[in-house]
């Protein structure tokens, strides 16, 4: 027998009456009466074909069955909203505030800034230009950029970037001019998604 929503709805109609031992309070819960949830979990017990409450004129208290059904209940609603929430994270998009520390000369990144931005609309940048050494956590960046010579003899004259990140994945590959030509990959992982800066050739 498969699941179907009004069944999943009942289910939560029975989770919140045995957790609040009270039809009418569950009923407040979604906005229904009394009634509704007895009625709703009534027809549940006929599709079970066992009794889940004893009823009284006072109170309502948990069968056996009820218990058991009860835990099943919990699982089975709780799967259903870390799906939930798992299909909203890989769907949704991008979004927020990113404060990042980029050095003075920062020629090379302008390009490859531009372009996450049109990738990214949604993503608002807080860009700090400076050289000096900065805590990232204390301070408050995501991710901070730094430049220097590179003392490489077979790297091409240039600069060498390299970035720190609060959070912990994250990978950087050297970023060389020669030529006026830029190849570059900067992958940077932050907690609630990724986001890449492509190469500019």
């Amino acid at each position: 027998m498969g699941i179907r929503i009004e069944s999943v709805s009942a289910m939560a109609a029975f989770v919140q009456a045995a957790e609040l031992r009270s039809f009418k309070l569950a009923g407040q819960h979604f906005g229904l009466s009394s009634s509704a949830i007895g009625k709703t979990i009534a027809k549940l017990e006929d599709q079970l074909g066992a009794r889940l409450f004893h009823r009284s004129t006072r109170a309502i208290a948990l069968t056996p069955e009820g218990e058991i059904f009860l835990e099943r209940c919990r699982t089975v609603l709780g799967e259903l909203e870390a799906a939930e929430a798992e299909i909203a994270t890989t769907t949704a998009s991008p979004r927020g505030k990113l404060r990042v520390g980029l050095p003075m000369v920062s020629d090379l990144l302008n390009p490859l800034i531009g372009e996450f931005m049109k990738r990214h609309p949604e993503i608002e940048l807080d860009l700090d230009y400076n050289d000096r050494f900065v805590d990232v956590i204390e301070d408050g960046f995501d991710a901070v950029i730094r430049s220097a010579p590179s003392p490489s003899r077979s790297m091409t004259p240039g600069r060498k970037f390299s970035m720190t990140t609060s959070a912990r994945s994250m990978s950087c590959r050297a970023v060389s001019r020669s030529a006026g030509c830029l190849r570059s990959r900067t992958m940077l992982r932050l907690p609630r998604f990724q986001m890449a800066f492509a190469g500019v050739a």
